[in-house]
């Protein structure tokens, strides 16, 4: 009898820290998680949850070992190795990073945000041509992925492709019109293709965006980038 009363109590704080973590309330639903793995040690889902509450805390080693745990217990979970994926990406661990992400693609290869994130870790690593290669298929299966437009803009001008990657952060700004770092950096890839008029234009629309998004460091990065130009 007992352990079913368990089971249910279990389950129960299980369900509220999955309502914690829905509204943003981090150590509360990591509390909630603690009852319910000390009741139920082999509850994949709660470490997998506890590690992305420990994650949106900035606590990315503490969240490693949760998503470890997890994929200790199911290796089958595209969502575990993803996640894994941003904690190690956060803590400049990009070769690990990009090997999660490879194993969601390799389980689901349908996982846009998975062929994203791998782009972003190309782009960190400076390897241009592969992160073009796999944010277009992060567009290819989401025509509306705001960020993976405005990397693999990144990923054009590194490969100094400015007229694709001014077309790319034509597209984000479209889809985002306050999209201040793709305003940012159209305007530099304006600045290297002559274009200095529209250079300024979008740079001080981005310095604008900035201040008004409370983003003051790069308000005022922005600021000296157009009095230069």
């Amino acid at each position: 009898m007992k352990e079913i009363f368990d089971f249910f109590l279990s389950d129960t704080a299980s369900k509220r820290g999955d309502r914690k973590l829905k509204q943003g309330k981090f150590q509360e639903a990591i509390n909630e998680y603690n009852q319910a793995l000390s009741l139920n040690p082999n509850d994949a889902i709660s470490y997998g949850h506890r590690g992305f509450a420990f994650a949106q805390l900035g606590n990315n080693h503490r969240a490693i070992e949760d998503y470890n745990q997890a994929l200790r217990l199911d290796s089958s979970a595209p969502a575990f190795y993803n996640n894994r994926g941003i904690s190690h990406e956060a803590l400049g661990n990009i070769k690990a990073a990009i090997e999660d992400f490879k194993r969601v693609l390799y389980i689901d290869a349908s996982i846009p945000q998975a062929h994203f994130q791998l782009g972003v870790c190309y782009v960190k690593l400076q390897n241009y041509e592969y992160a073009v290669r796999v944010l277009s298929r992060a567009i290819a299966i989401n025509q509306r992925y705001i960020a993976a437009y405005g990397f693999r803009g990144i990923a054009y001008a590194g490969l100094k492709k400015y007229d694709k990657a001014i077309k790319d952060y034509d597209q984000a700004i479209y889809l985002k019109p306050d999209y201040a770092k793709a305003y940012k950096f159209r305007g530099l890839a304006c600045i290297e293709i002559g274009n200095n008029l529209s250079a300024m234009e979008d740079l001080q629309k981005a310095a604008g965006l900035f201040f008004n998004q409370g983003k003051i460091a790069e308000h005022q990065e922005v600021l000296a980038l157009t009095k230069k130009n």
